[in-house]
């Protein structure tokens, strides 16, 4: 009879803690998730920006395509084209950020203070000549 009192006991005080270990586990999985999507999505949108004819319009509608696919919402894009005057090579930045207050799956996410995932792709532009 006193072994089950024990057990209960013994489960109040580690059910909490092994709850809340796994939704965190499962979040931290969700935010690595949005991270890895966001860097895809650079990608996809890069390989649209090394074209030399492609506008920003172009790469902002392939990034949201991409993120549309893997069910992001509120996600945003910024484009930048840099020249090296020395070597004549012109690079395209491709950027995201995703609120994770929109895809988050639990009220309070272990952003620790962050607003946004970020992916970040840099490629050089195919020359035109």
């Amino acid at each position: 009879m006193l072994r089950h009192g024990a057990a209960a006991v013994e489960f109040a005080f580690i059910a909490p803690l092994m709850i809340f270990l796994t939704f965190g586990l499962i979040e931290l999985g969700r935010l690595s998730m949005l991270r890895d999507s966001a860097i895809h999505a650079t990608r996809e949108g890069a390989r649209v920006a090394i074209k030399p004819s492609a506008t920003t319009s172009e790469i902002s509608s392939r990034v949201e395509e991409e993120l549309g696919l893997m069910g992001i919402s509120g996600g945003s894009s910024t484009v930048d084209f840099t020249s090296d005057g020395s070597t004549g090579v012109e690079l395209v930045t491709v950027n995201v950020y995703i609120p994770i207050a929109e895809n988050s799956w639990l009220p309070n996410t272990l952003a620790m203070g962050h607003t946004n995932i970020e992916g970040s792709t840099t490629m050089r532009r195919e020359s035109s000549n």
